[in-house]
């Protein structure tokens, strides 16, 4: 736009303003509006002077014979004004029909573009901006657009694909209609962008207030959730004030489905609904939507010691009650009953460490009568009665590893285990194993407890295997010890189940029960001489015999538990005969040597 100073060639409606002037508006808009907003502003600033001086050249040559002289005026305006010194643009007369032009694919696909040559805005652009990274003739793109959209009398959009402020060698455009663009072109039209600035602060404002009420409402319900905490009320009672708030239904369940706590909604509804295909609808943050059929679940986990060792649920039983927000406060629940369990936690791990030390203290007989355990108990509890029970744990990893066992963590999973099964009692370590002492023993339904103790602790660490060995019930803590005994001595035995009561060893329990153990070392190397010895060759042996005397001396049997040729289980059984100077095929031989070896695995002298 070239600086003018005599008007009379021009219409008196044109305002013309000095190129530097239009410059100067330019870098302003730019800078107070942003790139996206300005360059729309300018688009729709001269598609309204395109627009005007279109009007103003068809009033004045009425009636209408030539449309594409009336183009070509316009043409002349716009190089007249300085926007440019030359368009070079040709619509052919075979593409107008009606006084409208006709577009289609194929001729927008071989008609070559038009070109502006010496725009006025890549002048500005530059200097003020320089290169720029996308085309910058945006007021030529608007004029242009906008007159011919009044000549042609639909709407047409002069599209810049070339332009020298950001390089190109020429300012090239295409054009066509909003129809085609739109269809075509994945480029959003800034051109159609009529939302005023006045509007986008409307809605802006709009925007903000709803998110300052949102904002009030997360902070009032995680207050209300920490007061609740801060009380130290229970996951249930914060779970039922999360719901009070909220109104909509409530679930924290452990990893493997064992609910802890819910509000709102029916069990057995809950379980029912699970139990139906889910779709992953969205992912927020850590949490996950989900359809079941007609209703949502919006879940979330909650982390203890960097495990996600719970998770939280929001059920929509209806889809219409889902409120997309609704993750905010899922999340911070989520938050809050980490909070809680932690108390929890503490509060747990504070009695079961005085449980840990008055088991230790009977384990080591630290005590100057058993009364004085007694005492001690009832700070625990006010329920400690007979009969009582002892437990040996042994739990071992699936996969050899050298990694030692973290025991006190062990004890205190089981712990929560046992509370699950409404099982009470003391818990402590001993020989690389855990010990249980239970109380109140409920006979007729303590052994399901125990198999559902063991499934549990299976299911949640699956990478161990777990054991467990059971004394006989006692009524007096005097007779712990024993008991400690037999539970030590049941648990010891390589047997295939998972479960083994001393009651059920029946001789083997009998000949074990006061034995003297250095009687039964003396017996055991007298009868089994060399077998017991720590060289790798002789244990191996002491293996096939154990296995061979538990398969009733099935040579076929033990062939396949030690995956040896029949010939390699007869040269080891002859060997074992010559060290041990006795037929194994004297059932009497076979049975007095098998409760021999189990009697020492029992007491811990030798593992199998």
């Amino acid at each position: 736009m070239n600086e003018i100073t005599h008007l009379d060639n021009f219409d008196h409606s044109d305002i013309v303003i000095t190129s530097e002037s239009f410059g100067i508006l330019r870098k302003a808009l730019f800078e107070h509006m942003g790139k996206e907003k300005a360059k729309a502003f300018l688009m729709r600033f001269g598609k309204v002077l395109g627009e005007n001086k279109a009007k103003e050249v068809i009033d004045s040559t009425k009636p209408i014979n030539d449309i594409l002289g009336i183009v070509e005026s316009i043409t002349n305006n716009h190089v007249s004004l300085g926007h440019v010194s030359n368009v070079e643009y040709d619509i052919p007369r075979s593409n107008i029909e009606d006084n409208q032009i006709i577009f289609n694919e194929k001729a927008a696909k071989s008609k070559d573009p038009g070109k502006w040559k010496d725009s006025f805005e890549v002048k500005l652009h530059l200097k003020h901006f320089g290169i720029a990274d996308e085309c910058t003739c945006y007021t030529l793109s608007g004029y242009a657009s906008g007159s011919l959209s009044v000549i042609f009398n639909q709407e047409i959009f002069v599209k810049e694909l070339t332009c020298r402020s950001k390089g190109d060698a020429d300012c090239t455009f295409e054009v066509n209609t909003k129809e085609y663009w739109e269809r075509n072109s994945q480029d959003y039209l800034p051109i159609y962008d009529d939302q005023s600035i006045l509007n986008e602060l409307e809605i802006t404002y709009d925007t903000l207030l709803s998110q300052k009420k949102l904002l009030e409402r997360i902070t009032d319900f995680h207050v209300q959730l920490t007061e609740s905490v801060i009380e130290q009320n229970s996951i249930d009672e914060v779970v039922k004030a999360a719901y009070q708030i909220l109104k909509v239904p409530i679930v924290i369940e452990e990893l493997n489905g064992n609910i802890i706590s819910k509000y709102g909604i029916d069990k057995v509804e809950y379980n029912e609904l699970i139990s139906n295909k889910k779709i992953i609808k969205e992912r927020k943050h850590r949490t996950n939507v989900e359809q079941i059929n007609n209703s949502y679940l919006m879940s979330t986990p909650i982390y203890l010691d960097d495990k996600a060792l719970f998770t939280c649920y929001f059920v929509y039983e209806d889809m219409l009650l889902y409120d997309k927000n609704d993750y905010l406060f899922l999340e911070r629940l989520s938050t809050v009953s980490t909070l809680c369990f932690i108390n929890e936690k503490i509060s747990f791990e504070t009695t079961e460490r005085l449980k840990i030390n008055i088991l230790d203290r009977l384990i080591q007989k630290q005590y100057i009568s058993i009364d004085e355990i007694s005492s001690q108990l009832k700070y625990i509890t006010n329920e400690i009665t007979d009969p009582y029970i002892t437990l040996m744990f042994e739990c071992s990893p699936k996969e050899s590893t050298n990694a030692p066992i973290d025991l006190y963590e062990k004890v205190i999973q089981i712990s929560n285990t046992l509370k699950i099964y409404s099982l009470d009692g003391l818990l402590s370590n001993y020989k690389d194993k855990i010990v249980i002492l239970i109380f109140s023993v409920n006979k007729t339904s303590f052994q399901k407890r125990i198999n559902q103790v063991l499934s549990h602790s299976q299911k949640i660490d699956n990478e161990y295997n777990y054991k467990v060995g059971i004394s006989s019930v006692f009524d007096d803590l005097t007779h712990f010890h024993s008991s400690l005994e037999q539970a030590e001595q049941a648990v010891n035995l390589p047997r295939s189940q998972n479960v083994i009561q001393f009651d059920e060893l029946g001789l083997l329990g009998t000949f074990l029960q006061g034995i003297n153990v250095n009687d039964l070392k003396n017996t055991a190397n007298k009868e089994l001489g060399r077998l017991l010895d720590s060289e790798d060759r002789n244990k191996e042996l002491l293996y096939t015999l154990y296995i061979y005397l538990i398969n009733g001396g099935k040579l076929e049997k033990t062939m396949k538990d030690l995956s040896l040729s029949i010939g390699g289980i007869q040269y080891r059984i002859r060997k074992i005969e010559e060290i041990i100077e006795k037929d194994l095929k004297d059932f009497t031989n076979a049975s007095y040597l098998l409760l021999i070896i189990e009697s020492l695995i029992s007491i811990g002298e030798i593992k199998i």
